[in-house]
């Protein structure tokens, strides 16, 4: 019975900080710190791309920005972009596409306030070494509370690491890979354990060399990854260019269709997309709810996550990693994203009833026939792997600071306790079923989202400090970059 009171205790604030309040949260913040950077991701634009080129081999930091840049987009682009993108479409419609589209550009100045804050409080040592970075690191830098806030922060990321950022991703490495398997007439189930396996094997690889081989490895699989998904949808969307126009207008009309006409649509059912928008509730809040849902927690800019990497990039500016956290943004929501949501408007698949890695398949499946297995199946593996790898690193940084920082019990045995955890955690998630980890992952999903209520405090106590910082690297970039 305690057990039971419990799970629904979990299940109450997973609503909460997954629900309606922290998306008027994480939005009104995104919104505000935009208008206070004077929509800099828009004005700024050029720089923002061009700030990509830049080589390094100044100021602190132990690993190559790129590969820093690599290595976060490895674990914000995940299977959500597939699935979640699929999943929003189909229970809000295809408006959903508008508003995730305006979540991420708000989400780009909400990453770049973050990562700004996470080079501004790092400590580093002449030889260029990071003694301390991370989130709770310019946590506790809020006054009187930070501390606390810092220790929350860190206990709620390293929780939720082996559930959202290993367990899941294992199992979506393994069904991917099955999903190819069957689709092709292999066992699914031998499938399974062979990739279960080599996943093991190949994580350990990486993650007990820390963050350097972690960034190593993300620099050949992110970029790969990223180009083989974008082809194919822009394939896809050449294949279908006598439906773009009329996407578009789909788009922007469904971000904006009130109660009244859905209803009044679906009574009329003149149409596959009226039905279906009758079914659904294709309403403009339904388009809100899951459109600005899947775009921020997709791009994770409020979580706090990303800092945790991008402290440890070589820099010369706090300013130019919140550079980089923005085109990171701008690549996984308004580019990857946008290739799966457009992909099922544009091909008629919204409209079939399936939604999440399915609905994706179905769109894909219409444009590349007996190889849309192949194309998605392939983008579920690495878009999970890579996810896996980033987040060891995150859950380390914060299990370190907890049990180190806080606790002051040795750093190096508490760092290899967590990767051994994290290797042995893989081979049961990747071979067994679902089921078996239900109410775990939903627990780790909680901490997940209790993750962003310390480091929103944090961003809006410290807020003018990563402004300045912003402004003062777009002043000088020139001067900087030369």
């Amino acid at each position: 019975m305690v057990l039971d009171a419990l799970i629904d205790f979990m299940y109450f604030v997973n609503g909460l900080v997954w629900g309606l309040p922290a998306i008027i949260v994480l939005l009104g913040t995104g919104l505000a710190l935009t208008l206070l950077l004077g929509f800099m991701q828009v004005r700024y634009f050029g720089t923002i791309v061009r700030n990509m080129r830049w080589k390094g081999r100044r100021g602190g930091g132990e690993v190559h920005p790129f590969k820093i840049w690599a290595a976060v987009m490895g674990a914000t682009v995940g299977v959500g972009n597939i699935a979640g993108v699929s999943t929003a479409v189909a229970l809000g419609g295809p408006g959903a596409l508008f508003w995730m589209f305006l979540t991420g550009l708000f989400g780009m100045a909400l990453k770049a306030v973050e990562v700004t804050l996470g080079i501004k409080y790092r400590r580093v040592r002449s030889d260029g070494k990071v003694v301390e970075g991370g989130t709770p690191y310019y946590i506790r830098q809020v006054p009187f509370i930070g501390p606390i806030l810092a220790a929350l922060f860190a206990l709620f990321a390293f929780i939720a690491a082996p559930g959202i950022g290993n367990m899941v991703q294992s199992s979506n490495v393994a069904f991917g890979a099955s999903f190819v398997a069957e689709s092709y007439g292999f066992d699914p189930t031998i499938a399974k354990w062979l990739v279960g396996i080599v996943l093991t094997i190949l994580t350990a690889l990486v993650v007990l060399g820390g963050i350097r081989r972690i960034a190593e490895a993300a620099t050949y699989l992110v970029p790969f990854m990223a180009t083989w998904y974008i082809l194919a949808g822009l394939g896809l969307w050449l294949m279908f260019a006598g439906n773009f126009l009329d996407t578009l207008i789909t788009i922007i009309r469904g971000a904006f269709t009130p109660l009244e006409v859905a209803k009044t649509a679906a009574s009329m059912a003149g149409s596959p997309e009226a039905a279906a928008g009758g079914i659904l509730g294709w309403t403009t809040y339904e388009a809100i709810r899951y459109g600005v849902a899947r775009g921020l927690f997709s791009n994770e800019a409020g979580l706090g996550s990303a800092p945790n990497a991008y402290a440890y990039g070589e820099s010369d500016h706090p300013g130019r990693q919140g550079f980089y956290g923005m085109f990171e943004v701008f690549m996984d929501t308004l580019v990857i994203c946008m290739i799966t949501g457009i992909s099922v408007i544009i091909t008629g698949a919204y409209t079939t009833g399936l939604t999440g890695a399915p609905l994706a398949m179905e769109a894909f499946s219409r444009a590349y026939g007996p190889l849309a297995p192949l194309i998605v199946g392939v983008a579920l593996i690495l878009f999970a792997y890579t996810t896996l790898l980033t987040w060891a690193w995150y859950g380390e940084v914060n299990w370190v600071y907890f049990w180190c920082k806080v606790l002051k019990l040795p750093e190096e045995p508490m760092r290899w306790i967590w990767r051994i955890i994290w290797v042995i955690l893989i081979l049961p998630a990747a071979v067994l079923a679902k089921d078996y980890f239900v109410v775990f992952w939903d627990f780790a999903d909680t901490a997940n989202g209790l993750m962003m209520i310390p480091n929103l405090i944090a961003v809006i106590v410290l807020a003018p400090v990563a402004i300045a910082l912003l402004a003062d690297f777009a002043r000088r970039y020139k001067e900087l970059s030369s």
